[in-house]
């Protein structure tokens, strides 16, 4: 789920940003007994649901007073208590059923670390072993031990929000996020409702389950414009499962992510820059599907103007200031959404989104904005490929999307897109329209403008019934439009 980099990234985070362990954090040198990481487990989990967290986390390699990284000979895909495998001994006992993750990855030559994921207690506090822990100071305690934290955890389990609130409909069927699943190499059945928190403790399907259905009833808006007049060039509105929904729309942001080729100096050598880098555009759709405020009677709206795209999610800032979030505070007001995005590879639960936007902007001279209103948060993501080395606006507001900028010459995605449709008013072949591109590269040219082209049926195939046929061409459809 997270790549070598991504853990690295929060295991430096938890280090800085944890002056010391708490409630839903713990690190160990080396190995411990089986027994303590059972304890710990349940301790961990019980405390990141007491704090409103997705997930508790308790990381092997990494000193506990001054967080130096140390690295650990803790194995656990080896390791077993007596002849079963530790992990299943550790699901085996852990009530109700979490679903742990183990992680483990070199931090540095020779330093490895082992991370134990290990998400929040949901509807009744987790137990190891039949009995429920928690951390009081740095101390594991049995929970009964102390009835104030008992019930202030109890408290926060019974807490109804938005998400745990029963579903006005309860006839739900899960056919996206099924298929979304199975793609993504995960299980999905009915017997997973309740893991997954879909339901409540009475086999009620909860809110979640109704946004993660196929009957959801939340859309998101789907915006560009040719202009800076705002004339529609596509407008889209998308449908169905939220999951499904956030694949679709990265897929479909990415095509309007401009890869423009910069022909550069005397000797004309050619580079490709993004109108928004990396991970820019993924970090403000995903922070804008999974931190929105669905009790607000409004819709997440993403909109591509010529020189910005500006992303808008119903929902100001949830108990936690801007100067806060962009230091790395978190505060989840949907932390059962937070954890199936998380288990869907979608989103990193430990606040790094809006910095990453910040860090991928870091050379440009016009920099993201972010505004948290009373009602809204909206992040306006300048575009690169608009703007001249000296900073300012290369004045294209006619629409146009070829020309000079800084001097260099510019040949963007988005023409290339709307010349091979208009090129398509006759049928053509893949290579009579590849040669008008100038993309040397087949897989490139498919992936990047065929592709997209017959998804969003701005092209058709003359024979549809043998996309493989050697006489196939492309031609425009019968009725055409400019709207998606």
């Amino acid at each position: 789920m997270y790549t070598q980099k991504d853990l690295i990234e929060m295991v430096d985070l938890f280090r800085t940003r944890n002056s010391t362990e708490n409630e839903w954090l713990e690190f160990k040198s080396n190995h411990i007994s089986d027994q303590d990481i059972g304890e710990y487990v349940s301790a961990l989990s019980n405390g990141a649901a007491l704090m409103g967290r997705p997930f508790g986390y308790l990381i092997f390699g990494v000193e506990d007073s001054s967080h130096e990284v140390i690295g650990t000979r803790f194995d656990y895909q080896k390791a077993k208590h007596g002849n079963e495998d530790l992990q299943n001994w550790l699901t085996r006992l852990v009530s109700p059923h979490l679903g742990l993750a183990f992680y483990t990855f070199e931090y540095s030559a020779i330093k490895n670390i082992v991370i134990v994921e290990i998400p929040a207690a949901f509807i009744q506090p987790t137990s190891f072993a039949g009995i429920e822990y928690i951390r009081v100071g740095s101390y594991r305690q049995e929970l009964r031990k102390h009835p104030q934290l008992e019930q202030k955890l109890w408290n926060s389990l019974n807490q109804v929000s938005f998400e745990q609130s029963v579903s006005h409909e309860q006839g739900l069927h899960f056919k996206g996020l099924r298929l979304l699943m199975e793609i993504k190499g995960l299980e999905f059945s009915e017997n997973m409702f309740s893991s997954l928190r879909l339901i409540d403790r009475n086999g009620k399907f909860n809110n979640l389950g109704l946004v993660l259905s196929d009957e959801n009833p939340y859309i998101v808006k789907f915006a560009v414009y040719a202009n800076n007049k705002m004339d529609f060039k596509v407008k889209k509105e998308f449908s169905g499962s939220w999951a499904v929904m956030l694949d679709q729309v990265l897929e479909y942001s990415n095509l309007y992510n401009d890869v423009s080729a910069r022909v550069i100096g005397s000797n004309r050598s050619r580079t490709e820059i993004q109108s928004y880098p990396d991970p820019s555009l993924r970090e403000a759709v995903v922070n804008a599907f999974g931190h929105l405020d669905f009790s607000f009677p409004s819709n997440i709206k993403i909109e591509f103007f010529p020189d910005k795209v500006e992303i808008a999610s119903p929902g100001s800032l949830f108990r936690v200031s801007m100067n806060e979030v962009l230091n790395g505070r978190q505060s989840f007001r949907n932390p059962n959404l937070i954890f199936i995005l998380n288990k869907l590879n979608f989103i990193e639960n430990y606040a790094t989104g809006l910095r990453k936007i910040l860090q991928a902007y870091s050379e440009n001279p016009v920099q993201p904005s972010f505004q948290a209103t009373d009602n809204f948060f909206v992040v306006e993501l300048p575009n690169t490929n608009k703007m001249s080395a000296s900073g300012h606006d290369s004045g294209h507001d006619s629409g146009h999307d070829s020309g000079q900028v800084g001097g260099l010459d510019i040949i963007s995605n988005s023409s290339l897109l709307d010349q091979i449709v208009s090129y398509c008013s006759s049928p053509r072949t893949r290579e009579e329209i590849q040669e008008l591109c100038g993309i040397r590269s087949r897989d490139y040219f498919v992936n990047h403008f065929l592709k997209p082209l017959l998804e969003s049926n701005r092209i058709v195939m003359t024979i549809p019934n043998k996309p493989k046929s050697k006489n196939q061409k492309y031609v425009q459809p019968t009725n055409s439009k400019d709207e998606l």
